[in-house]
């Protein structure tokens, strides 16, 4: 195993919609490696350079709380996997995805399935492009159309998902809906339709990111952590370890990778319906 990425800044049009930046990587996997991609809020985009993992299409997008996972053969030489990768903010994600997030589900989708025509073309464009700076320009030009024209939240949602940010994820679903003005039930699948989790598993997957933010390397203390961020017990933490980043908090940092991706065990793999490896679906 060997990976290398680094970060650069989206368009300043993007900023909001885009998470962090875009993320140029470029990896070495050894035959039989599989990596596990944590699940998150907001849609991730990957775009290869080249050739993609095996099963996996040159352009796809992963839906919102899904953990999948990416590989070598192990009966080919060590792949070379080059790409560019760009999370969408979960509200940034109904915007550029014209209002298709909820649509996602936890599936890996081709670009070509989710934008039609306009993936297709984006896959084309930036095969060509000979460098860098190429790639991204064309990665900035296709999300600065796909915002123009983009859906817009509903001004609940937008108050209920930073609510739900500023709480940890903490914030009761029923308030969030009373806040809202509306019934549990329309809430729910407005929120849904809108950023692609459930209220309740969108507050977990931000509970656990808030927890990750705060652990460190070497220390053992994982109940202690668990219960300062709102877990019930060492059990209710190794459970959502496992069903969103495919690994248990003993083991966390130890497969840690430095682009933010986990190398997987088999027995883990093995042992979680949630963490299998994921076959590009329609959604």
């Amino acid at each position: 195993m060997d990976v290398h990425a680094r970060v650069h800044p989206v368009h300043p049009a993007l900023r909001g919609l885009v998470t962090g930046g875009y993320h140029l990587g470029s990896e070495l996997l050894a035959p039989g490696e599989v990596i596990a991609v944590p699940a998150a809020p907001g849609v991730s985009i990957n775009v290869n350079i080249g050739a993609a993992p095996a099963g996996f299409p040159s352009a796809y997008a992963v839906g919102p709380g899904h953990l999948y996972h990416y590989g070598a053969r192990e009966s080919l030489p060590p792949t070379r996997v080059d790409w560019v990768g760009l999370r969408l903010s979960p509200l940034g994600a109904y915007v550029l995805l014209g209002g298709l997030v909820g649509e996602l589900g936890k599936s890996v989708v081709d670009l070509g399935d989710l934008f039609g025509p306009a993936g297709r073309v984006l896959a084309d464009r930036f095969r060509g492009a000979d460098s860098p700076a190429a790639h991204l320009a064309v990665l900035d030009a296709f999300l600065l159309r796909r915002a123009e024209a983009g859906a817009r939240p509903n001004p609940e949602v937008i108050r209920a998902w930073h609510r739900l940010t500023r709480s940890g994820g903490s914030a009761p679903v029923a308030q969030l809906a009373a806040e809202a003005g509306w019934s549990a039930d329309h809430f729910g699948r407005v929120f849904h339709r809108q950023i692609g989790m459930a209220p309740k598993s969108a507050g977990r997957l931000i509970r656990l990111g808030q927890l990750l933010r705060h652990a460190e390397p070497g220390r053992s203390h994982w109940p202690e952590l668990a219960a300062e961020h709102g877990f019930c017990d060492q059990p209710h933490l190794n459970r959502d370890m496992r069903e969103f980043m495919g690994v248990s908090p003993a083991t966390y940092f130890s497969r840690l990778r430095s682009c933010g991706c986990l190398v997987a065990s088999a027995p883990e793999r093995r042992g979680s319906d949630t963490s299998k490896t994921a076959a590009p679906t329609r959604p």
